[in-house]
């Protein structure tokens, strides 16, 4: 009986500690599942199965939610088969209490193609549909995250979509209503959520992995290095040793983009892992490889659970706890106690439950660390205090006040009498609900007690972050943090008054200095003892709830009730030239609401006024304005070139200023100088402190009047370069699109809102165009049921372009207009007539793809310089002109054109062209490459691979000096995106004077068994050209990495009495490796050959090896053939980034092994010829490339000096 008591009374207890310990929060991980087993979803059955779905549980799907291209277009004939995979995932939960998140994967993204913004869109909708309240999809609206959900009162989730991260084509950025835009914007706010969550359980959820044993890991076997088939096909088991091993040691080497080893994966996981291990209890769970894996480094748990529906192979490491090869899902269960426990199910035949142990405990609260700063004096007590706004910028050295330029120094470094920040005190006291940020500044964001929001800014910038996004990683981090000195610290006092009296609605900023205040928090490190500046979030005229331009944009194409005060928007664009702020992307503004009984019209409000006034007297910004950023003209008396002022605002002028005329930009400027008085200019300045007005305010206002008087002309001006094309954007409802002539023949466009099929309800858009002006119109139906209707005595030289969109669309084509037609085929879509039309119909989707983010600009150089010397050709200079134009839909660009002409100082002259059409017949684009050449600097010194150099000679002799025109046409498809296609025709001629050849190689022909009259007989040759090039470098210039494979097979037909026919084939292979972005090393592979298939074909037709083909350390064309080989392995290793503020950039070492031969029939030869070298390199802005090399052979040592595009140049 004791015995039993005893039992009894342990089970109690057991019992007791059981309901103490209860769950609390059940978490289900599953990844992949985005296809089905025999048409079932086990998993998802399992799940079911095993697992109690009642409110406790959180089913998170780790994305990879649809294969293989994510969810199509509903017109697509897979959508039904690949929407039910999503329904059977969504059906877990199907009414239960259980809560389901669904984050998306590269898959989702359209296996991270160009069009997986529209792919994750389509499922995000299908998902909020379809799934009930318990269903969400996150991040939403394709944003990167970080998401927060609080799951129980301990345990927070965290998503970060870490696609978007990676993504590299079109994803949402400045111009979208995300509330973190930018990667530097989502691990600022990661930080403030662990901060915030310190003591609580934080699960990471992405959907690739941090760390992994799989082969997104770079996990190769044994069987993958001799059967290498079988990572395609399962049982494929051909043998293929030692070649088998380049595929898996490249791949765990160097990773594709998708793999952990990849620089901008590596990045991305460094960089969350930086700032998600300040928080002590943290569990990172992710997808992406087909199995299952818990992995434990240091104190941190690594979940990997992506075998939703498909399995691959994985390895253990002394960091596996458990790693499974076998569909399936894994749990976390979050107990009252603050226990963790992990399980792992597999499911095949049946579930079973391999893997169950607690994890963690995180009960134990961690220490916060204390911080202390250096408090300035008593501050905190006072209520103002002299402070300057930084003091980082006031001792400059002479090179950098010549280099980057006195600037705004002073401003910057004078005392100014400001007042101090209370935060309980300020407002009525203000509450801190969150960090903020943006490209260079940090922010808090407060509310008051009356739910007024407030923003509170830092005014000293975050150096890297203050420069255009295309200019980073260019300048040494001094050079960096001095260029703040551009910015007018205290500008944004002026723009008020400004803007008032031109109706432009904006906030009143307040300048503080913010002591080591206590009441700050954790947010201390970043605030105090700085200078902020405050501002009212919602500066509005009846202080209601602005919008953002994202939120905007949604509610025009949702609903055409929606529309912006254009001419209120051009009054504010106005201001941003007057003070020539170049920074005016889609999130530098906010937008007021009015009601106008017939819709809601938005009128704007701009916001971060970082970049108004900016200037710079150094050379640095004169050479990088003139050269590469022509946008930073800065703050002078004259605005020149201004439609490169408004560069980072194109996108935003064309979407909220396409419906104002000529007449009505003439008129709003005149007004808004009228109103723009000097003494409302003399009011602005005297706004800034007193400290900084005595200083400033006569250079201010003389350069404000300067460009109030400009401001119509060249207004006037960008309103002709915004004209030349023009979108008019239709909206998801219906609309009647009506197009007239008017009687001075220009063309008038009306927008009419249909309603039940009637065509002319309330006009939602006019405007008449001047074919002097516009050469291009494009309307967009975007969805609905619209009519596009051109009247027939309609004439113009404006072309149309009509994109549809989805709906049912009638196109009634008459007048005598250029137009172009763009739908679906579809029979829903109608034409009912189409005079001077052409029609573009389509199964893609993508045929009636808008955005809003689309504007480039046309864009030339000149000149682009070569500088060179080297020992055969001596030295040359060379300079050359390139264009870039662009069109609608030709992606990267519509035209480029290269010309360049050399001179070399040894007597030889070289004219180059290439031009690059892209698109001129539908998918085909044309190449045009010419060369002349009078005469050739090359050398020859017989056919052969053991040709031998006569010592007594001078080396000269063995110059061959001829002359030359080669041109070809080649017409080019991209089957795939880094594949091309080409073939054409092909012309080349050849001639040659005896007196270049006095004394040389070819004076006496018939030592060389060559027959003079062959070599100084004119020769013409035509054929054809056929090449496959595959190309994905990451630069022109300078590449880490990528990939460029050129083969060509060539034909030709003499067509001289002297000339015979040739026939080629050469294939060249480039390959760039690094394992770190930005690189520091640099690997490069070169291999290559060609043959020729002719018995006989002239010398100047041979194949060449020497210092100008593959093989440096030997003379120019040293070795010539009918057939050869090379390859060549290079290393590039930064040294150091240049501070040299005048042309800085990274300095590094070069260092190569070149080998190659020749072949020629009759000839026996087993020599390769090999060659060793090494130099430097120094690549200032990313715009030249400097190197100097010395080549080493047996036969001599080379030398190289080159300033131009390339390494070793030669003429």
């Amino acid at each position: 009986m004791k015995k039993l008591a005893c039992f009894l009374g342990l089970l109690v207890v057991c019992q007791c500690v059981v309901a103490q310990d209860s769950i609390i929060t059940r978490v289900v991980l599953v990844g992949d599942g985005g296809q089905f087993t025999m048409g079932r979803h086990p998993v998802a059955e399992a799940i079911k199965k095993m697992v109690p779905l009642d409110a406790k549980t959180v089913v998170i799907f780790l994305g990879d939610n649809v294969y293989k291209v994510g969810l199509p277009d509903e017109t697509v004939i897979t959508y039904s088969e690949t929407r039910s995979v999503l329904d059977s995932q969504l059906s877990i939960v199907a009414n239960t209490k259980a809560r389901l998140y669904m984050i998306p994967g590269n898959h989702d993204w359209n296996n991270g193609q160009s069009t997986g913004f529209e792919t994750i869109m389509r499922e995000q909708s299908y998902v909020n549909i379809i799934g009930n309240q318990n269903v969400r999809f996150y991040p939403e609206n394709g944003c990167g995250g970080p998401v927060e959900v609080e799951l129980d009162s301990v345990t927070v989730l965290v998503v970060i979509d870490s696609q978007w991260w990676i993504h590299p084509y079109d994803k949402p950025g400045i111009e979208s209503d995300c509330p973190f835009k930018t990667t530097d914007e989502v691990l600022l706010q990661l930080e403030d959520i662990l901060n915030r969550n310190f003591g609580k359980l934080v699960i990471l959820a992405t959907h690739h992995p941090f760390k992994s044993n799989g082969v997104h890991g770079g996990f190769f076997g044994l069987k993958q290095h001799l059967f290498p088939f079988t990572e395609l096909k399962k049982n494929l088991y051909i043998p293929l040793p030692i070649l088998g091993s380049i595929y898996p040691i490249a791949r765990s080497v160097f990773g594709t983009p998708q793999d952990l080893k990849h620089p901008v994966y590596t990045n991305m996981v460094n960089d969350i892992e930086k700032v998600a291990k300040t928080h002590p209890n943290l569990i990172f769970v992710a997808g992406h490889e087909h199995n299952l894996q818990l992995l434990k480094d240091s104190n941190y748990h690594y979940f990997v659970s992506g075998s939703g529906s498909k399995t691959t192979r994985v390895n253990k490491s002394r960091k596996s706890l458990f790693v499974a090869e076998e569909q399936g899902f894994a749990t976390l269960e979050i107990s009252k106690s603050r226990n963790v426990r992990a399980s792992f199910y597999t499911v095949s035949d049946s579930t079973r439950k391999p893997y169950s142990e607690n994890i963690m405990n995180f009960s134990k609260l961690p220490v916060l660390e204390e911080f202390s700063t250096t408090p300035k004096e008593d501050a905190e007590f006072k209520d103002t205090v002299y402070v300057a706004a930084s003091e980082k910028y006031s001792n400059p050295s002479i090179f950098q006040r010549v280099s980057i330029g006195n600037n705004y120094r002073k401003e910057w470094s004078t005392l100014v009498n400001m007042r101090v920040f209370h935060l309980n005190k300020e407002k009525g006291g203000l509450k801190i609900t969150g960090l903020g940020g943006g490209k260079q500044t940090k922010s808090l964001k407060l509310d008051d007690k009356n739910g007024g929001q407030w923003t509170l800014r830092t005014i000293d910038k975050d150096p890297e972050k203050a420069l255009p996004e295309n200019f980073r990683n260019t300048l040494g981090a001094e050079v960096v943090q001095d260029l703040v000195s551009t910015a007018h610290p205290y500008s944004g006092l002026v723009i008020p008054d400004l803007a008032k009296v031109n109706g432009v609605t904006v906030a009143t900023p307040e300048f503080f200095f913010v002591p080591d205040d206590p009441a700050l928090g954790f947010y201390r490190p970043l605030f105090a003892n700085t200078v902020c500046m405050l501002e009212s979030r919602d500066p509005t005229v009846d202080a209601t709830e602005t919008k953002s331009t994202g939120k905007l944009l949604e509610k025009m194409v949702s609903d055409n009730d929606h529309r912006a005060d254009q001419n209120a928007v051009l009054r504010a664009r106005l201001l941003d030239m007057l003070v020539a702020d170049w920074d005016r992307h889609f999130d530098q503004w906010r937008w007021g609401t009015r009601d106008t009984g017939k819709g809601r019209l938005y009128y704007p409000i701009p916001k971060d006024r970082d970049q108004a006034m900016a200037n710079s007297d150094g050379l640095l910004i004169k050479f990088v304005s003139d050269n590469k950023l022509p946008f930073l003209k800065g703050f002078k008396n004259t605005i020149p070139r201004i439609e490169w002022l408004n560069w980072t605002a194109r996108d935003f002028d064309r979407a909220f200023m396409n419906q104002l005329s000529g007449k009505e930009w003439n008129e709003t400027i005149a007004k808004f100088q009228q109103n723009l008085t000097d003494s409302v200019i003399a009011i602005a300045v005297s706004k800034f402190p007193p400290e900084i007005y005595e200083m400033d305010a006569e250079i201010i206002t003389s350069k404000l009047k300067s460009r109030r008087d400009l401001l119509l002309t060249e207004g006037m001006k960008y309103y002709r370069f915004l004209s030349k094309y023009v979108n008019i954007v239709g909206s998801n409802k219906p609309e009647y699109f009506k197009i007239s002539s008017e009687p001075d023949g220009n063309l008038k466009i009306q927008v009419y809102e249909r309603i039940n099929q009637t065509d002319t309800g309330y006009r939602l858009y006019q405007r008449v165009f001047d074919h002097s002006d516009t050469k291009e119109i494009r309307l967009y139906g975007l969805n609905g049921n619209d009519l596009f209707d051109v009247d027939e005595n309609t004439k113009s030289r404006i072309q149309l372009r009509i994109i549809g969109g989805k709906g049912n669309d009638t196109f009634d084509i008459k007048g005598n207009v250029r137009s172009v037609l763009y739908d679906m085929k579809d029979s829903s879509n109608y034409i009912l007539n189409k005079n001077h039309t052409r029609v573009f119909f389509s199964n893609l989707p993508s045929v009636n793809a808008f955005r809003w983010v689309e504007n480039q600009y046309s864009n030339s150089r000149f000149p682009r310089t070569n500088i060179a010397y080297n020992t055969d050709d001596g030295f040359f200079i060379g300079a050359g002109y390139w264009r870039r134009t662009h069109g609608f839909r030709k992606i990267p660009f519509a035209s480029e054109n290269r010309v360049s002409a050399s001179y070399a100082f040894r007597g030889a002259f070289k004219l180059r062209y290439q031009g690059e059409f892209n698109q001129v017949f539908r998918a085909t684009d044309i190449l045009v490459k010419s060369e002349y050449i009078s005469p050739t600097l090359n050398n020859f010194f017989g056919l052969g691979n053991n040709t031998a150099i006569d010592k007594s000679r001078n080396i000269r002799y063995y110059m061959a000096r001829y002359k030359y025109i080669e041109t070809s046409v080649l017409f080019r498809k991209k089957p795939f995106q880094l594949l091309s296609l080409l073939a054409g025709p092909t012309y080349f001629r050849y001639w040659n004077d005896p007196k270049d050849n006095i004394e040389k190689i070819l004076g006496r022909p018939s030592l060389i068994s060559l027959d003079s009259l062959e070599v100084y007989s004119t020769k013409s040759y035509l054929g054809g050209k056929v090449a496959a090039e595959v190309y994905n470098l990451n630069s022109e210039l300078f590449p880490t990495r990528g990939m460029q494979w050129h083969t060509e097979f060539s034909h030709l037909i003499g067509m001289s009495g002297r000339s015979g026919p040739v026939t080629k084939l050469t294939s060249d292979m480039t390959v760039y490796a690094s394992l770190s972005s930005p690189a520091s090393v640099v690997t490069v592979l070169r291999l290559g050959g060609g043959h020729i298939f002719n018995k006989h074909f002239e010398y100047f037709q041979a194949l060449n090896l020497g210092a100008n083909n593959f093989l440096r350390g030997f003379r120019k064309n040293r070795f010539s053939g009918s057939s050869l080989a090379y390859g060549s392995l290079e290393m590039r290793v930064k040294i150091f980034t240049s501070v040299w503020s005048v042309l800085p950039g990274d300095v590094g070492i070069i260092g190569f092994g070149d080998a190659g031969r020749v072949w020629m029939e009759g000839e026996s030869s087993r020599r390769w010829h090999t060659a060793l070298g090494g130099g430097l390199y120094y690549v200032p802005f990313n715009m030249v490339l400097v190197s100097a090399s010395l080549a080493y052979s047996k036969e001599e040592t080379l030398f190289n000096f080159s300033v131009g595009t390339k390494i070793n140049l030669t003429f």
